[in-house]
């Protein structure tokens, strides 16, 4: 095993290399929040797991990695077991976290491990030769139609604007979170929609814009990564169509997969994971695997848990966008 960097990251196709650890993932990051990105690799660098080194006032932490899904997927078991154990070596006094897609629960020595959620992946194949919608589900999509919305796919900035109009909302007044800042969207859209490895796909109600995804390409996979949607419409079922535009599109596009991204273990994530699903995904639980270094004192994580709810209350509880967006900006990386 040997630590690489960023820059060689780019010179590795590992079958194991998916969006979440591409370089020009790890690239939107890096410029987004100022994190630099190393990799543990075997000798062959035939297969790798991204990883940064964050520091907070609450301790010092390995993590594989920050603002994505997931870190590896498709790899083998050994190969994870000899990288968590170098970082383990090489970082021995230092937290360590990352998440990886496997059917059952790793075992790795020291490691701890939870079903933290669940990856949901549709066979574009099995999605053209099955024909099983469910009745509710179809009439949806005529209902969206009657309605008279349309689809568009759009690469454009305006539509990065649009979308993050109705991202940053939603975040505000239905989950009560921060949003991410407008510069992380941004730099999404420099490093893979004007390059031709992203589009928007958005829902219009007339002239309004109701609902906008954005989605990702990395090698013959899509990426659902982000969508948002005005509340107020859902009743007239933009989500939907838009998700059965997207299975068209990467149907007409020769794509094998489309991947819709992380949803949670809850109770709570019960609804998204039934709409993910509805047109035959495959549902692969997501474990996050944790080393602890002797004498850690575990309830710091509950307190920078605490410290950054604290902050997020305390800006969204003002009402004043300039506000929320400023303590965005400031305080976003703090999330990772």
């Amino acid at each position: 095993m040997k630590i690489i960097n960023a820059l060689e990251i780019q010179r590795i196709t590992s079958p194991n290399i998916h969006l979440f650890n591409s370089f020009q993932w790890l690239k939107v990051i890096a410029n987004s929040y100022g994190i630099e990105f190393f990799a543990v690799s075997d000798e062959s660098n035939k297969h790798v797991l991204p990883f940064c080194l964050l520091e907070d006032d609450f301790f010092s932490s390995v993590k594989s990695i920050p603002f994505g899904d997931y870190t590896l997927i498709k790899y083998p078991d050994t190969f994870l077991t000899e990288a968590l154990q170098f970082l383990k070596e090489t970082y021995p006094d230092r937290y360590i976290e990352t998440t990886v897609v496997n059917n059952t629960l790793p075992s790795v020595e020291d490691y701890t491990g939870i079903n933290s959620g669940f990856l949901i992946r549709i066979d574009i194949n099995r999605w053209k030769e099955s024909r099983d919608w469910k009745d509710a589900y179809e009439r949806n999509i005529r209902n969206a139609l009657n309605f008279g919305l349309a689809v568009k796919v759009s690469t454009s900035l305006d539509s990065l604007t649009g979308f993050y109009k109705l991202h940053e909302q939603l975040r505000i007044k239905k989950f009560r979170k921060l949003p991410q800042p407008f510069h992380f969207f941004t730099n999404i859209y420099n490093e893979f929609i004007i390059k031709g490895k992203g589009f928007l796909l958005e829902a219009w109600n007339k002239d309004t814009l109701i609902a906008s995804w954005v989605i990702l390409e990395c090698k013959d996979i899509l990426y659902y990564k982000l969508g948002a949607s005005d509340i107020n419409t859902l009743h007239l079922r933009p989500n939907d169509l838009l998700f059965r535009s997207l299975m068209q599109y990467g149907s007409d596009r020769n794509f094998k997969t489309i991947d819709l991204g992380f949803s949670g273990a809850t109770k709570t994530y019960e609804g998204l994971i039934r709409f993910k699903s509805k047109e035959g995904g495959q549902k692969i639980p997501i474990f996050h695997l944790e080393y602890f270094p002797e004498g850690f004192d575990k309830t710091l994580i509950k307190k920078r848990t605490n410290y950054l709810n604290e902050i997020t209350k305390k800006a969204i509880g003002t009402e004043d966008i300039k506000i929320i967006r400023q303590t965005s900006n400031h305080n976003y990386h703090r999330f990772a």
